[in-house]
């Protein structure tokens, strides 16, 4: 990729707004709406579960492994018995301090919703799609935020759930931003279509370098917290949310709260690489209603 098209992937946001502004990237609008998003990359951290175990009474986020503050006995499971996945484990202290204050003085609004302490952990069965009302009377996921979670507990998966792989990869925070893809524009010529896939391309490829050092990686979805989705934010917002989580006051909105690609260390776990993604209503995030989060795999 040339140096002038290459995305501040983690930089100020008047950088961010000049690159959205090239002709290239120009007709669709991306500027106006780009938001404040925090990545997880797994550059310089080594997979397993020797590197946890070193970080994790510090504090640290990972993706499959083990989960904090917790014994097997209490390991959540489904409401039939069957023990859940970890999926994630977010330490919201880190999130929370990706940018110093000249960075975070370019953001108007960076929407950091989440708790700033404590751990956002996540739970899934692998198979409850999300895409259904039914679906969330499975007690197929778990979302919930331990505010002070003993970090010297470490539980490993009970020996009755059988993953598709092993996986544990500690990854580390970092500022970036969010553009919406070429379905959710308010603009839809074709002109500004692939004005937005190529942007969106040229992130996810410089994400992708930034990740394993490969000059020659293409695009990849990253993992993120806030922002947009990566499989079309109105697809899930318009159609699959209003159905499976009504909004009931007035103003109230839905926030996408994390996004979980499974292309890379949880390769096979939620089908063809398909993402994870966790929202919630604005009015349950502030309440800290974790448990009223709903989960969608994106296999659309």
């Amino acid at each position: 990729m040339k140096d002038k098209n290459r995305p501040p992937i983690h930089s100020y946001r008047f950088l961010i707004v000049d690159w959205l502004q090239k002709k290239r990237y120009r007709e669709a609008r991306l500027d106006e709406r780009v938001e404040f998003s925090v990545a997880y990359t797994e550059q310089g951290s080594d997979p397993g579960l020797d590197t946890i175990l070193e970080t994790a009474m510090y504090g640290g986020s990972w993706l499959g492994g083990p989960a904090a503050g917790i014994t097997q006995e209490d390991w959540p499971r489904r409401r039939d018995g069957q023990p859940l996945a970890h999926v994630a484990n977010f330490h919201l202290g880190e999130a929370s301090g990706v940018m110093d204050s000249a960075m975070r003085a370019g953001w108007p609004d960076t929407r950091e919703d989440l708790p700033h302490h404590g751990i956002l952990q996540i739970f899934h069965d692998l198979e409850t799609y999300g895409t259904e009302p039914a679906d969330g009377d499975t007690g197929g996921w778990l979302v919930r935020w331990l505010p002070e979670p003993d970090l010297t507990l470490l539980a490993s998966s009970p020996d009755d759930l059988d993953l598709p792989t092993d996986a544990a990869q500690e990854v580390t925070a970092m500022a970036t931003f969010s553009i919406p893809t070429s379905l959710d524009l308010d603009v839809t010529t074709e002109k500004a279509c692939q004005a937005a896939e190529e942007a969106t391309i040229a992130f996810q490829r410089m994400w992708n370098w930034q990740r394993t050092q490969d000059r020659h990686a293409g695009p990849a979805p990253i993992t993120h917290l806030y922002g947009y989705s990566q499989a079309g934010h109105t697809v899930a917002g318009g159609d699959i949310l209003p159905g499976c989580l009504p909004l009931a006051a007035p103003g109230d909105s839905y926030r996408l709260v994390a996004d979980i690609e499974s292309g890379t260390t949880l390769d096979g776990w939620f089908g063809d690489a398909s993402p994870l993604e966790v929202w919630m209503r604005q009015s349950d995030l502030d309440a800290r209603s974790f448990d009223r989060a709903w989960c969608i795999i994106r296999a659309d």
